[in-house]
């Protein structure tokens, strides 16, 4: 009686371990980067606009990945190109580019920026809660700690997967037609403030290869 009793137990705190625990709940979806947005800086070229919106300030960051993302060093830029002319244009993630006071700052991929951002904020979360629950998650801790791994695996590729579907993708853009996604860069270390940031961009006219290379200068964020 007495081991089944402690077994349902186990089972309750592991069960309000797993549900009480941090969870991955963005704000921002797919089908919101599709309505129109006040970016931070915009500019045109032959009916082609293209125009980036930081999602780097704490409370822009949360909204749209549940994490602080400039605290563990990335960048994640909002791009949206708009096509408002009558020819077709082609736009590569890899042809955007950001620097900071001329110094090219690295490109990440969506997995490495949910890697070292979001996921080390949930295992940190995750973490706090366990030493919330004192006693009880010690004394139960084989439960606890399978129950937390198997809950933290799911959650950190939901988070890779939430990274994935939010960034930008090559795209040929028809008049009319608009692609927008995040590209993510590696911040300088120990960054406070973001100064003299630059994005530049380059679409490629479809057919005749005729280029369209865009600077555009971002207004100082301030990263606290």
């Amino acid at each position: 009686m007495r081991g089944s009793r402690h077994f349902k137990v186990a089972g309750l705190v592991a069960i309000i371990w797993m549900t009480g625990c941090a969870s991955f709940e963005p704000a921002l979806r797919t089908s919101d980067l599709v309505r129109a947005r006040q970016p931070s800086v915009a500019e045109t070229q032959d009916g082609l606009e293209i125009s980036v919106e930081e999602f780097i300030t704490p409370d822009k960051s949360r909204q749209a990945f549940d994490a602080d993302l400039a605290s563990y060093g990335v960048l994640a830029m909002l791009v949206r190109a708009e096509n408002k002319g009558v020819g077709h244009y082609k736009i590569a993630q890899r042809s955007i580019t950001a620097a900071v006071g001329g110094q090219a700052l690295p490109a990440i991929g969506a997995v490495d920026a949910a890697n070292q951002a979001a996921t080390s904020e949930y295992a940190g979360k995750a973490l706090g809660w366990t030493v919330a629950a004192g006693p009880f998650a010690i004394l139960l801790w084989p439960v606890t700690i399978a129950g937390s791994a198997a809950h933290t695996q799911s959650v950190n590729r939901r988070i890779q997967q939430h990274f994935e579907s939010l960034q930008l993708t090559d795209a040929l853009i028809k008049p009319n037609q608009t692609a927008t996604g995040f590209v993510y860069f590696k911040l300088p270390e120990d960054s406070k403030k973001l100064e003299h940031l630059v994005i530049e961009a380059t679409a490629t006219e479809d057919p005749g290869g005729k280029q369209l290379s865009f600077k555009l200068s971002v207004p100082a964020i301030a990263l606290q």
